[in-house]
């Protein structure tokens, strides 16, 4: 009898999706899918609608101010390249004297990561790093330590993608205004929306990374970017903008000329959109409910309890589910945690995710450096069941490696 599969992988990309998603896909291709913006005739104010839609749904669900502050993008990643390379580039045509200061954590993906080491190994960019403590959180005030007047950018993620730790992000926000008030806040909230409530206005957030595909259960290669008054003011030029265009090409709102339009969203969005990616991204967040939330969080209780009862294991980030996303980072004794993952995926067909999750520096923070641990996120079909078959597995690892090195040592 072949074993069921689980599916503890929900932090990377949820699934499985609501059957409406893939229907509101399916429907879009069927009957909607011209090009958005490009054309007059029906097909085309079809993929419009829908795209504007999108637009619509996504700023009521952070309270943006306006929809046209949702600028839509490929995903995450490519969200928070929008925003790096455009504040960076926008301090720089500003003639701004030296390298532009940026202030991050120790905790960030690798989209920001990267995309500021490029910057800071041409020493373009002057970067500072603030550390995390043992359970993933972020001091605000070593957040402020960290600003001083000529701060452009402070890039901090809502939530560790790496072990759920949830940041306070509004008593940050409000004390880089305190020191640094010219510059803008970036938060990545790819794990949080969808699970935790934002609201742009009330935290002061400038600018927001949005994952269409996690919390929010769309599609891959969906996503947005919300820009406030302060990142990028209404009516202004182009040398008015806290945000440089980085992407140039065909918006549809502006035909003649070679520059791009000055308004948003079509100032920061060229080409063609995602179209029927944004179609199943509307069912999905039509389809949201906060009672999934309180059940995968049921469910990250249960795994951290069985795993703090079983010997040799590591738990990293809370203790507890307060303050934490639903995702638990651990690791039992010396087993590299890729040869765990492995062994999950091919004995018990269980699907986690192991290594440094695109989050190097959070690990060297953690003591787990390179290798990194084994992540399991539950999602909202997830069971009960399927957890204690989780924590099964990993106790008969966990005997398993206490033998062999008992044995070793014999």
């Amino acid at each position: 009898m072949s074993m069921p599969f689980i599916y503890l992988d929900n932090a990377a990309t949820s699934w499985p999706k609501q059957p409406c998603v893939g229907e509101a896909m399916v429907e879009f291709l069927n009957h909607k899918a011209g090009n958005p913006g490009r054309g007059g005739h029906k097909l085309a104010r079809a993929a419009g609608d829908v795209i504007e839609e999108a637009r619509f749904k996504i700023a009521r669900l952070i309270n943006a101010p306006s929809p046209s502050r949702i600028v839509l993008t490929h995903g995450c990643t490519d969200a928070l390249n929008l925003a790096i390379h455009g504040v960076i580039r926008a301090a720089q045509r500003s003639g701004c004297e030296g390298p532009v200061h940026i202030v991050t954590t120790v905790l960030e993906h690798n989209a920001v990561l990267r995309t500021l080491h490029c910057y800071a190994s041409d020493n373009k960019i002057k970067l500072t790093y603030v550390e995390c403590d043992e359970f993933g959180y972020i001091d605000p005030q070593k957040i402020s330590d960290a600003c001083d007047e000529c701060t452009a950018l402070v890039c901090i993620t809502h939530a560790s993608n790496a072990m759920g730790s949830i940041q306070p992000i509004k008593e940050c926000i409000k004390r880089v205004r305190a020191i640094a008030p010219e510059a803008l806040v970036l938060v990545d909230g790819a794990q949080t929306l969808g699970h935790i409530k934002i609201d742009v206005q009330t935290m002061g957030i400038d600018l927001l990374a949005i994952a269409g595909h996690k919390g929010l259960g769309g599609p891959t290669g969906t996503g947005a970017l919300y820009l406030s008054c302060k990142a990028f003011p209404d009516n202004c030029t182009q040398n008015e903008s806290r945000v440089f265009c980085e992407r140039r090409g065909g918006t549809g709102s502006k035909a003649p000329g070679l520059e791009m339009p000055t308004q948003l969203p079509d100032a920061l969005e060229a080409g063609t959109s995602n179209a029927v990616g944004f179609a199943g991204l509307i069912a999905a967040m039509k389809a949201l409910d906060p009672k999934h939330h309180e059940h995968e969080m049921k469910l990250t209780a249960q795994i951290l309890e069985g795993l703090c009862g079983i010997e040799h294991v590591t738990i990293y980030g809370r203790p507890q589910i307060e303050g934490r996303t639903p995702v638990v980072l651990f690791n039992i004794g010396s087993i590299d945690p890729r040869v765990l993952a492995d062994r999950l995926d091919r004995e018990y067909n269980i699907a986690t995710r192991a290594g440094s999750h695109c989050a190097p520096l959070a690990h060297h923070a953690l003591g787990n450096g390179e290798n990194g641990g084994v992540r399991v996120s539950p999602g909202a079909t997830t069971t009960s069941e399927e957890i204690e078959l989780l924590l099964e597995a990993v106790r008969t690892i966990a005997a398993e490696s206490s033998e062999v090195a008992t044995n070793q040592h014999s």
